[in-house]
């Protein structure tokens, strides 16, 4: 019986820790989550990563979506964004399908407010 139950708590422990490690892919299939729109303001550079001719810029920022919920997006670009400039992401719970640059008129008026 103890083995089982060893057994059981080892298993759970590495089924969490790989989604922990790997939430951003569990999120693009688990049927829970459905996409959804987010709008966010760019305040700040992207964090470097990759090397010479494969440098990409990840941005982790705060966004709303259209219902107004805050929500944190992650996504990277291999050219460097301007400041101040806003964008439109397509997420899946921690999973971000696509991204666009808009321009100010093009953000919902409650995600304004």
């Amino acid at each position: 019986m103890k083995k089982i139950v060893v057994f059981v708590l080892i298993f759970a422990v590495i089924c969490s820790g790989l989604y922990i490690a790997y939430k951003r892919d569990f999120d693009q299939f688990n049927p829970l989550y459905k996409e959804q729109y987010v709008y966010a303001a760019i305040t700040k550079p992207g964090k470097v990563e990759g090397k010479e001719e494969r440098i990409r810029y990840r941005y982790n920022l705060t966004g709303t979506t259209a219902q107004g919920e805050k929500k944190k997006i992650t996504f990277s670009s291999s050219k460097e964004l301007e400041q101040e400039s806003y964008v439109r992401v397509l997420s899946k719970g921690a999973y971000t399908k696509e991204w666009i640059l808009i321009k100010k008129e093009d953000i919902p008026n409650q995600v304004l407010k």
